[in-house]
């Protein structure tokens, strides 16, 4: 719906409310009905999931494989260092993203915690959670905007808008009538959730809430985005085939060849194979490819990028 092109009349009849506002009743059943006035949350992963998925590795199932192996054979401290890598590999890798997800998540706090709305003949303030369409809202400097507003009333009205628009000078608001269609930044009759008021004061109806503001849209947005590989992961995979693709083979010819030329006990045998396994594998790769990248999550964050996965560097 294109609020910023309504007339006052054809405002309040879309939304059916006019300028006294809601009762307590009518904003119960729509708030039952529209839901409140939150960001939804994707699908939640529990950190347990999050954890074990950065052992999903084919070096990583290797090395595993190789401290079992270690274990078996009785020689523990190798085992203890082999498992030690790989841990401390998926730690660095757990940490870096939980923070990246602790910033992403940060776009939710940007929600107004309450509001002042006329209802039954006064003003009383509000969880913002519980605004509905239809709610007659007030604005005063300092706010954080609760939700999508169009503007009834507005004197000397200045609202900070960089987080949606990126224009960095704040914009003067208006109750004008907007005939032509414009884009985001130019809805001068209309202010919008998460934004802030610099200056002035103004009397606003509530025109979307949640997930269907423009703050809303585009934490939807970020949750649509489907994970890719980059050409870093794309190449660490098939370096790691490749690696496997050789050690199996070097381990193939090992035992051949003890069974020809070199008289091997079962044990001798286990034994060369671990020590062939383990020393064409780069243990260390895996943990200094994470140290590296989070250097580079960490200088970026610097600059005000958010890194999801650490490998997106």
């Amino acid at each position: 719906m294109e609020w910023y092109r309504l007339t006052k009349e054809e405002l309040f009849s879309n939304l059916e409310s006019d300028e006294d506002g809601l009762d307590a009743i009518s904003r119960q059943e729509r708030l039952a009905k529209e839901g409140p006035n939150e960001l939804s949350k994707g699908e939640e992963i529990s950190e347990i999931r999050k954890f074990l998925s950065h052992f999903n590795d084919l070096l990583v199932y290797a090395l595993i494989f190789s401290a079992a192996l270690k274990g078996f054979i009785g020689d523990f401290i190798d085992m203890a260092i082999i498992l030690f890598v790989v841990l401390v590999n998926a730690l660095i890798g757990y940490i870096q993203e939980a923070k990246a997800t602790d910033s992403l998540n940060s776009l939710s706090n940007m929600m107004s915690a309450n509001a002042v709305i006329w209802t039954g003949n006064e003003k009383v303030t509000v969880d913002a959670a519980s605004l509905v369409k239809g709610d007659i809202v007030f604005l005063k400097p300092g706010d954080i905007i609760p939700a999508d507003l169009r503007l009834l009333d507005a004197y000397n009205l200045v609202v900070e808008e960089a987080i949606l628009t990126g224009e960095s000078t704040p914009v003067n608001k208006s109750t004008d009538i907007i005939e032509s269609e414009a884009d985001l930044g130019d809805r001068l009759n209309m202010v919008f959730s998460g934004t802030l008021v610099n200056a002035g004061s103004a009397k606003a109806v509530v025109v979307e809430t949640g997930d269907r503001t423009e703050i809303g849209k585009i934490s939807e947005h970020l949750k649509s985005v489907e994970d890719s590989e980059t050409p870093l992961i794309t190449k660490m995979k098939l370096m790691n085939k490749q690696i496997f693709a050789v050690v199996a083979g070097l381990i193939v010819f090992l035992v051949i060849f003890s069974f020809f030329y070199r008289d091997m006990t079962g044990d001798e045998l286990l034994s060369a194979m671990i020590a062939l396994a383990v020393s064409a594998i780069p243990e260390g790769l895996p943990a200094v490819l994470s140290i590296i990248l989070s250097v580079g999550v960490t200088r970026m964050a610097r600059q005000n990028a958010i890194i999801k996965k650490i490998a997106s560097c």
